[in-house]
């Protein structure tokens, strides 16, 4: 027995012109929200934004160049500079927060400290005489993979014994995005 074929129409079905104009706005809206993320994406928004933040106390000038805001896996710039005039013919002693670094991955430090101690609060180091009135250190790292969505918060001290209070003090956080 032959089969009879019904025929059916190829044209879709009528849709109400308020349902397509809201479908046409909701697209305009996702397409001006991927423009504006890349348009920000492509002016370095997403990428690391450096502060410095200084203070002057005890005979020392103290400036700490950092990271306000990174992201995991990217290298994070981190750096003092102490000033003293007449030099450190003693020296250099200056404390770190040690949990600030817990965040990063190190690469290095320039120069190196002739002496470094740590404990579960802070990382001191010696650094050796010289005669110059500004001594630059500058630590080589990068964010961990695993760190996110978090501030880490550092401070730098310097000393003039490790028994008495810092004669200059900086405070600065790094707020880490995804």
């Amino acid at each position: 027995m032959p089969t009879t074929r019904q025929s059916r129409p190829t044209e879709p079905p009528p849709t109400e012109i308020p349902r397509q104009r809201r479908a046409r706005a909701g697209r305009r809206v996702f397409v001006a929200a991927l423009a504006l993320f890349l348009g920000l994406g492509a002016l370095g928004f997403y990428g690391v934004r450096t502060r410095t933040a200084s203070a002057t106390g005890g005979g020392y000038e103290l400036s700490v160049h950092y990271a306000a805001i990174s992201r995991p896996g990217l290298a994070t710039p981190w750096s003092f500079e102490v000033r003293r005039p007449g030099g450190f013919p003693d020296g250099l002693l200056v404390s770190v927060r040690s949990s600030y670094f817990d965040a990063f991955d190190e690469n290095g430090l320039d120069p190196a400290p002739v002496e470094e101690s740590t404990d579960s609060e802070h990382t001191v180091w010696r650094f050796a005489p010289t005669a110059a009135d500004t001594m630059v250190v500058s630590f080589d790292a990068r964010i961990e993979p695993g760190v996110q969505f978090t501030t880490v918060k550092g401070r730098v001290d310097v000393l003039t014994t490790r028994s008495a209070p810092p004669a200059v003090s900086v405070d600065f956080r790094t707020w880490v995005m995804p």
